[in-house]
């Protein structure tokens, strides 16, 4: 995929995105899914870096659960495996792509639908998997990191619903309307040149064999 203007501009957009999901349960990771089914390999490690940028500063702004004090303890839990999450959509997604090869709208919205459910569950599995063997004896007001289990994986199936459903939406429209936009103007705009051509051309004929008649007569 080449790297223009349009997917620079997405890559930022995402990456701001990132601190308005982080408000919203269960659809916090939407915007690393959308890159991941949209943009370059690296753009995804780059807004996959940027969530969990934004998780570990919410930690320290608004502490509300076990998992933010875990954060707060061990930053890199918070980047590390959305980055990893993000990589491993796009893999999926290009996997898909590759063998697949789905040309129809369906097909697509499959791809994408199966991509961003696989880089959630990669999320999920890796963040818990990290508090669990790096910080097991953790606590935060009646909850242990083992007790706490059940209700992050609880949480991380509601998220993998979520991110099924409302990943391929966004990224069909946002590939559509963005990154292909470019491409089609300019399909247009080499047609009005082309057509402005053949006009000239023709007038060019029509004056060329009026000068031709007069001088014969």
């Amino acid at each position: 995929m080449k790297i223009n203007t349009r997917s620079i501009t997405l890559a930022a957009t995402l990456t701001a995105l990132c601190a308005v999901t982080g408000f919203i349960p269960f659809v916090f990771f939407l915007p690393v899914m959308v890159a991941a089914t949209t943009l370059s390999i690296g753009m995804v490690a780059f807004v996959g870096l940027a969530f969990g940028c934004v998780s570990l500063a919410y930690s320290y702004l608004m502490p509300s659960s076990i998992v933010s004090f875990a954060f707060i303890d061990a930053p890199y839990i918070a980047i590390i495996p959305r980055i990893l999450a993000g990589v491993g959509a796009f893999a999926v997604y290009k996997l898909i792509e590759r063998i697949g090869k789905p040309s129809s709208r369906v097909g697509r919205v499959a791809s994408c639908s199966v991509a961003a459910a696989v880089g959630s569950l990669l999320n999920t599995a890796l963040v818990v998997g990290m508090l669990v063997l790096i910080l097991p004896s953790l606590s935060f007001g009646e909850y242990t990191t083992m007790t706490y289990v059940p209700v992050m994986l609880i949480n991380g199936a509601i998220e993998f619903a979520c991110m099924a459903v409302l990943t391929p939406p966004v990224s069909l429209t946002l590939d559509k309307v963005v990154l292909r936009g470019k491409k089609r103007g300019n399909i247009k705009k080499d047609k009005s040149v082309t057509e402005s051509d053949d006009v000239a051309q023709g007038a060019t004929e029509k004056v060329d064999g009026a000068i031709y008649g007069a001088d014969n007569k």
